[in-house]
């Protein structure tokens, strides 16, 4: 039987500065997505698409962006051990950071 290409942590609080949401973290591996599914309203996307600068993560890795509302994000999920950066970034016409992380669910 092949291993399912999405994980889930449960119970998974996430700091986006001016508010914390508490969900189920999830990882789509064949999609290369990380979000967080949580009661209040639709999934919040932490992970983000770079495919516009012909960038894809690695099998197991997403991108974060460092920027807006989620400037720090990167630094909080490792510290809460969810994920672990492999590479900087900086990507777009203002040079902001992204990170590749490894997730680490």
């Amino acid at each position: 039987m092949a291993e399912s290409a999405t994980t889930v942590k449960h119970d998974v609080t996430v700091d986006f500065g001016c508010i914390e949401l508490t969900g189920a973290l999830v990882h789509d591996n064949e999609n290369r997505l990380l979000e967080l599914e949580n009661a209040e309203g639709p999934a919040e996307p932490i992970s983000i698409s770079l495919q516009g600068y012909g960038l894809t993560p690695e099998p197991g890795n997403v991108f974060i962006k460092d920027w807006s509302e989620h400037s720090g994000l990167t630094a909080c999920l490792a510290q809460a051990g969810l994920v672990t950066p492999v590479h900087v970034l900086t990507v777009g016409p203002y040079r902001s950071t992204a990170y590749e992380v490894q997730v680490t669910l």
